[in-house]
Protein backbone atom coordinates (compact mmCIF):
# COMPACT_ATOMS: atom_id res chain seq x y z
CA UNK A 1 0.00 0.00 0.00
CA UNK A 2 1.55 3.11 -1.10
CA UNK A 3 2.69 5.79 1.61
CA UNK A 4 0.10 9.15 1.97
CA UNK A 5 2.04 12.18 2.71
CA UNK A 6 -0.65 12.38 5.70
CA UNK A 7 1.01 9.24 6.92
CA UNK A 8 4.54 10.51 6.56
CA UNK A 9 3.56 13.62 8.48
CA UNK A 10 2.45 11.50 11.48
CA UNK A 11 5.37 9.40 11.24
CA UNK A 12 7.97 12.19 11.17
CA UNK A 13 5.96 14.06 13.88
CA UNK A 14 6.41 10.63 16.04
CA UNK A 15 9.85 10.08 15.36
CA UNK A 16 10.39 13.48 16.17
CA UNK A 17 8.77 13.59 19.91
CA UNK A 18 6.01 15.47 19.14
CA UNK A 19 2.43 14.81 21.23
CA UNK A 20 -1.13 16.11 20.92
CA UNK A 21 -2.48 17.77 24.33
CA UNK A 22 -4.99 15.49 27.01
CA UNK A 23 -7.81 14.67 24.97
CA UNK A 24 -6.44 14.85 21.49
CA UNK A 25 -9.17 18.10 20.89
CA UNK A 26 -8.99 20.13 17.56
CA UNK A 27 -7.54 23.72 18.40
CA UNK A 28 -4.98 22.66 20.68
CA UNK A 29 -1.62 23.24 20.60
CA UNK A 30 1.17 20.83 19.84
CA UNK A 31 3.56 20.52 22.53
CA UNK A 32 7.28 18.41 22.12
CA UNK A 33 7.68 16.05 24.21
CA UNK A 34 10.09 15.78 27.22
CA UNK A 35 12.70 13.79 24.86
CA UNK A 36 12.87 16.77 22.11
CA UNK A 37 12.58 16.82 18.46
CA UNK A 38 15.13 14.63 16.41
CA UNK A 39 15.18 13.66 12.70
CA UNK A 40 16.34 10.46 12.11
CA UNK A 41 20.08 10.72 10.06
CA UNK A 42 18.42 8.95 7.27
CA UNK A 43 15.65 11.81 7.16
CA UNK A 44 18.27 14.52 7.10
CA UNK A 45 21.09 13.23 5.10
CA UNK A 46 21.34 10.97 1.76
CA UNK A 47 23.93 8.41 1.45
CA UNK A 48 26.93 8.92 -0.79
CA UNK A 49 27.57 7.18 -3.66
CA UNK A 50 31.18 5.85 -3.49
CA UNK A 51 32.90 6.15 -6.94
CA UNK A 52 35.90 4.08 -7.71
CA UNK A 53 35.90 4.54 -11.49
CA UNK A 54 39.91 4.58 -12.77
CA UNK A 55 42.90 2.79 -13.42
CA UNK A 56 44.88 1.05 -10.23
CA UNK A 57 48.34 0.62 -10.18
CA UNK A 58 50.25 -2.05 -8.26
CA UNK A 59 53.06 -0.11 -6.02
CA UNK A 60 55.38 -3.27 -6.31
CA UNK A 61 55.97 -5.61 -9.51
CA UNK A 62 53.45 -8.21 -9.58
CA UNK A 63 53.83 -11.09 -12.36
CA UNK A 64 51.36 -13.49 -12.87
CA UNK A 65 51.92 -16.42 -15.28
CA UNK A 66 55.21 -14.95 -17.03
CA UNK A 67 52.84 -11.45 -17.88
CA UNK A 68 53.67 -8.34 -16.09
CA UNK A 69 49.99 -7.05 -13.83
CA UNK A 70 50.41 -3.51 -15.62
CA UNK A 71 46.83 -2.28 -13.74
CA UNK A 72 43.22 -2.72 -12.50
CA UNK A 73 40.29 -0.57 -14.40
CA UNK A 74 37.25 -0.18 -12.20
CA UNK A 75 33.86 0.88 -14.13
CA UNK A 76 30.66 1.71 -11.63
CA UNK A 77 30.53 -2.27 -11.22
CA UNK A 78 32.69 -4.16 -14.07
CA UNK A 79 36.39 -4.75 -14.41
CA UNK A 80 39.09 -5.67 -16.41
CA UNK A 81 42.82 -5.81 -16.18
CA UNK A 82 45.73 -5.43 -18.18
CA UNK A 83 49.00 -7.75 -18.11
CA UNK A 84 52.05 -6.74 -20.10
CA UNK A 85 53.20 -8.90 -22.91
CA UNK A 86 55.23 -12.70 -22.28
CA UNK A 87 59.10 -12.17 -22.77
CA UNK A 88 60.06 -11.84 -26.13
CA UNK A 89 56.39 -10.84 -27.12
CA UNK A 90 55.16 -7.83 -27.80
CA UNK A 91 50.97 -8.42 -27.41
CA UNK A 92 49.08 -6.89 -24.12
CA UNK A 93 46.71 -8.91 -23.04
CA UNK A 94 43.26 -7.14 -21.81
CA UNK A 95 41.06 -9.53 -19.82
CA UNK A 96 37.10 -8.20 -18.84
CA UNK A 97 36.65 -9.37 -15.42
CA UNK A 98 32.72 -9.11 -15.66
CA UNK A 99 30.48 -7.95 -12.64
CA UNK A 100 32.31 -6.58 -9.66
CA UNK A 101 31.70 -6.12 -5.89
CA UNK A 102 33.38 -2.91 -5.70
CA UNK A 103 32.48 -1.01 -2.08
CA UNK A 104 34.56 1.29 0.37
CA UNK A 105 35.00 -1.79 2.67
CA UNK A 106 34.84 -4.86 -0.21
CA UNK A 107 36.64 -5.47 -3.92
CA UNK A 108 35.98 -8.62 -5.17
CA UNK A 109 36.72 -9.19 -9.19
CA UNK A 110 36.86 -12.38 -10.87
CA UNK A 111 38.40 -13.04 -14.10
CA UNK A 112 38.69 -15.60 -16.43
CA UNK A 113 41.01 -15.73 -19.82
CA UNK A 114 43.01 -18.20 -21.76
CA UNK A 115 46.14 -16.22 -20.65
CA UNK A 116 45.93 -16.23 -17.10
CA UNK A 117 43.11 -19.32 -15.91
CA UNK A 118 41.30 -17.77 -12.78
CA UNK A 119 41.90 -14.96 -11.09
CA UNK A 120 40.35 -13.43 -8.60
CA UNK A 121 41.51 -10.26 -6.15
CA UNK A 122 39.27 -9.53 -2.62
CA UNK A 123 40.52 -6.18 -0.92
CA UNK A 124 39.01 -3.21 0.28
CA UNK A 125 39.81 0.79 -0.10
CA UNK A 126 42.46 2.14 2.22
CA UNK A 127 40.48 5.46 1.35
CA UNK A 128 37.15 5.17 2.18
CA UNK A 129 35.95 8.47 0.40
CA UNK A 130 36.45 7.70 -3.37
CA UNK A 131 35.57 9.73 -5.84
CA UNK A 132 39.43 9.89 -6.68
CA UNK A 133 38.85 11.59 -9.91
CA UNK A 134 38.14 14.54 -8.07
CA UNK A 135 40.43 14.43 -5.65
CA UNK A 136 44.19 15.09 -6.98
CA UNK A 137 45.83 14.76 -3.58
CA UNK A 138 45.35 10.87 -3.74
CA UNK A 139 48.03 10.95 -6.83
CA UNK A 140 50.52 8.57 -6.34
CA UNK A 141 48.92 7.69 -2.85
CA UNK A 142 47.75 3.74 -2.00
CA UNK A 143 44.19 3.54 -2.10
CA UNK A 144 43.33 -0.06 -2.42
CA UNK A 145 44.52 -3.22 -1.08
CA UNK A 146 43.69 -6.49 -2.12
CA UNK A 147 45.23 -10.27 -2.51
CA UNK A 148 45.49 -11.46 -5.99
CA UNK A 149 45.33 -15.33 -6.17
CA UNK A 150 45.60 -17.61 -9.64
CA UNK A 151 46.70 -21.46 -10.27
CA UNK A 152 50.62 -21.37 -10.86
CA UNK A 153 52.82 -23.93 -12.02
CA UNK A 154 53.24 -25.23 -8.14
CA UNK A 155 49.47 -24.96 -6.80
CA UNK A 156 47.46 -21.78 -6.11
CA UNK A 157 49.51 -18.34 -5.81
CA UNK A 158 48.18 -15.75 -3.56
CA UNK A 159 49.85 -12.36 -4.02
CA UNK A 160 49.00 -9.15 -1.31
CA UNK A 161 49.02 -6.14 -3.71
CA UNK A 162 48.30 -2.53 -2.63
CA UNK A 163 47.12 -0.27 -5.68
CA UNK A 164 47.71 3.34 -6.59
CA UNK A 165 44.84 5.37 -7.87
CA UNK A 166 45.41 6.67 -11.86
CA UNK A 167 42.42 8.56 -13.86
CA UNK A 168 41.17 6.67 -16.71
CA UNK A 169 39.45 8.56 -19.46
CA UNK A 170 35.83 7.11 -20.84
CA UNK A 171 34.13 5.67 -17.77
Amino acid sequence: MPVRSSHLVLLCLASAGIAWGSGSQPGRQLRASSVGPTLAPALTRQQKWFDARGRYYPTQDVMVKGRHFDYLALSVHYASLELGPLSGDTETVSIDCGRSTITPDTLRVSCAGDAIGTLTMTGAFLDKKGDFANRPEVSGVEVLEATVTYKGQSGPQSIPVRFTYGLMSGL
